[in-house]
Formats: structure tokens, sequence, C-alpha cells
């Protein structure tokens, strides 16, 4: 049964009925419900909760962990689309937009098994055989430098030719050349190019890269030697004896391998990618081809590199406003130590002018006896004339304004102002 619950909700749930039984009623194993809980931050009861209870000992609960981010509020429990990762949820619904509004190349094969879903490939029942493409006389111009990699490449002794990113039997290079040369040109029409470099197969668009890879199924079989090969080794195990008998000793040779590679022409094509619920691997099967699904692959590269695109640019967009307001918290914090300055100045100034007052006071009352005053009383006089004529210095105009610009304390276009106020 499908059902939406809030956090609260499914809290109380899992706390109220043992998560095994809980799962059932959903249809779900107990795994998966459990990691659905992980996911949104909801503490599940352990097994010696439940003991307790029964026990009608007193058992502890786990709170529920706080949260006001909106992704993690609503929780579906056995929808047929698996539960995506809430906090990259844009990313998934801008990846499933652009593989929706992407344009389909017109098909010159009939395939009843193409996939229209990037998650799941539907096969019909008793489908016609599998399509295969013919071989290429001119690969797309985007795979020419993997198209010459892997002509060049010389087979290893099971046959196996490599370069980054493709791994397969030599007998199925024509087949994989064919194939990208139809991939190719399935994306292009959905504006992605491929190519080829020192760390493999990628696919692109823009700035944005996922890596591909091709591979052959293969197993290990028991080397059977061949005649020559066992020639060989007999030759060797006679030399070996004469060393013996002449007190020599002679290394150990092998000559054939004790296992072999057998290759079973099924490919595998897979992005090296990880995007929340999304298809990223596809193989040969009793029913299908990749070529058979060429469509749907192609529909699964757009969706990992727009999944991709979309967490670049809310990354940039998260580091564009951190830095917008690590400006505005500068801002505020270079504001506060300039009103501190204007306010230490306007004390200082007020102090001067108290002082100067008290000073014009003292000189005043000190003319009528300054001249029957002894010397040092005198030179007091004059000192504080001297100090009263720096402090009235100080409050000029001229000298004032002079300060104010050095200190940039009250200019005419404020470079500290910030139009959205004080950051909170």
């Amino acid at each position: 049964m499908n059902r939406t619950f809030n956090r609260q909700e499914l809290y109380d749930l899992v706390w109220s009925t043992p998560i095994l039984k809980l799962a059932e009623q959903f249809g779900i194993s107990d795994r998966g419900l459990a990691k659905i809980c992980a996911r949104f931050h909801i503490a599940v009861p352990g097994h010696g909760y439940w003991a307790k209870i029964e026990a009608g000992q007193p058992a502890t609960k786990t709170p529920l962990w706080k949260t006001d981010n909106p992704a993690f509020q609503t929780i579906e429990i056995g929808a047929t689309q698996s539960q995506r990762n809430p906090q990259l949820a844009f990313a998934a619904r801008a990846a499933d937009e652009a593989v929706r509004a992407a344009p389909r190349r017109a098909q010159s094969w009939t395939a009843a098994a193409v996939a229209t879903s990037i998650r799941d490939i539907e096969v019909v029942a008793d489908p016609p055989a599998p399509p295969v493409f013919g071989h290429v006389e001119q690969p797309h111009s985007s795979i020419a430098g993997i198209v010459a990699g892997l002509r060049n490449s010389v087979p290893d002794r099971d046959g196996e030719v490599s370069i980054n990113g493709i791994r397969i039997h030599r007998d199925s290079r024509a087949r994989v050349i064919a194939f990208l040369h139809h991939l190719a040109l399935c994306l292009e029409t959905r504006l992605v190019s491929i190519g080829h470099d020192d760390k493999g197969l990628k696919a692109e668009i823009a700035q944005d890269v996922v890596r591909l890879e091709i591979s052959e199924g293969r197993r290990l079989e028991r080397h059977e030697p061949t005649p020559s090969e066992l020639r060989r080794e007999r030759e060797f195990e006679q030399r070996q004896n004469l060393a013996r008998r002449s007190g020599r000793w002679l290394p150990h040779e092998s000559f054939y391998p004790e296992y072999d590679y057998q290759y079973s022409s099924k490919l595998t094509f897979e992005i090296h990618n990880w995007a929340d619920g999304a298809r990223k691997k596809w193989a040969d099967g009793k029913r299908q081809t990749l070529e058979g699904v060429l469509e749907g692959i192609a529909d699964g590269v757009v969706y990992h590199l727009h999944f991709d695109k979309a967490r670049r640019e809310k990354r940039e967009e998260d580091e564009k406003r951190w830095q917008h307001m690590a400006h505005r918290r500068e801002l505020h914090k270079r504001r506060i130590e300039r009103e501190h300055k204007r306010v230490g100045l306007l004390m200082e100034l007020a102090a001067f002018q108290r002082e100067a007052a008290d000073l014009r006071a003292t000189i005043s009352n000190a003319a009528v006896v300054v001249e029957d005053a002894d010397p040092e009383y005198q030179r007091m006089i004059d000192w504080a004339k001297r100090r009263l004529a720096h402090l009235e210095a100080q409050n000029a105009p001229g000298i004032l304004t002079a300060n104010l610009r050095a200190q940039n304390l009250f200019p005419d276009i404020d470079e500290l102002h910030d139009p959205e106020g004080d950051p909170h």
C-alpha cells in the first residue's frame, strides 16, 4: 500500500510498532523501511527496546531530530518509485525534465524493447530478434580517436583489447564501434557530445562531464595446454632431471597459464556517476541487447549529466549566496568599527572642549595675581596658555575637517552602506 506521512507521524509509528511488522504492512523489507527512516533522520528502536517493553520494563525513546528543511517533511512509503535523497530532489527533478524534453532520433530499425524509462527497462514478452547494427564505414567524428585506439590495440594472449574506458574481446571491436557510432548520433540530438581522453570514455554538456565504460563479460576457465606447450614442458622436465643427476639445479619455468579468460560476447554499458535513484548500468540479456535499448541509454546519459549540472549550479548559487552574505557581514563589521571611531572622536573633541573651558577659567582667574606670583606659578600659567592654544587648534574647522577626511568617518558616498540593511 502507498502511504504518505510527515516525520512526526512516521516517528510515532516506528516507536509504537516493531519495524518488522510495520514493514510487512507497507509491503517492503524491514531493512528498506529502516533506510527510509535513516534518510529522513528518524531514529528507530533497537532490539533491546522491544524486549524491555515486553518485559514491562521502562524503555527510553530516542527523540525526533528537529529540522525545518521542507524537503524532509513529506515521506512516501511503499511508492513504486524509489525514495530519493530529499536533499537532492531538486537535481532529480531537473534531470527528469531534461530527459522528457530531449528530442528523439528517428530509428532505422525495429526494436520492440526500446526503454522509455531510465530506471526500468520493460521487455515485451516474446520479442522479435534484438536489433544489430551493421558495419559502420565512417564512424561519427567524435569517436574517431576511440576507433583508432581500438583498431590499433594489440590483443593480449586472451584476445582482449582495451583502451581507457573499454575492455572487450578483439572479435567485439566492430560491434562496439557501431554501437558507439549510433550512441554518438543519439546523444548529438540531445546536445550531448561523446569523446575520449586519458581518463577514458566521456559524455559532456559544456563543463559537465560523466564517465562511461563498456566491458565484455568474461570468466576464468582452466587452461587446456596445447600440444606444443606440453612438448616444451616435457623437454624442460628432461633437462631438469639431467641437471639433478649432475648436481645442478634449474629454476622452475611455466610454459602455459593455469587459467584463461573466456569472453561471453555480452556487453555492459555503465555510467560511472552517482545520481539519486537513476539507472546507470545496461547489459546484454536473454531478450535485449545494448543496441535495443540505445534510446534508454542515451536518456540515462542525459539524466546523469543534467543531475550533475543541477548540483553544480546549486553549489555555485550557494557559493555566491555565501560570498554575498560574507560581504554583507564584513560591511556590517566595518560599520560598527566606524561607529566606534566616530563616537571616540566626538568624545575626544568633547573632552578637549571641556578642558579648554576649564583652562580659560583658570587663566582668567590667574590674571589678577600673576604679576605678584612666584616664577613657578607664572610658568604654569604660560604652559596653560600654550595648552589652550593647542586645544583650540584641534577644534579649528580646518584641522578637524582634515582629520575627519583622513579617517574617512563621514564620507559623501558611503562605501559601507548595505541597501539590504544589517544582516541577521
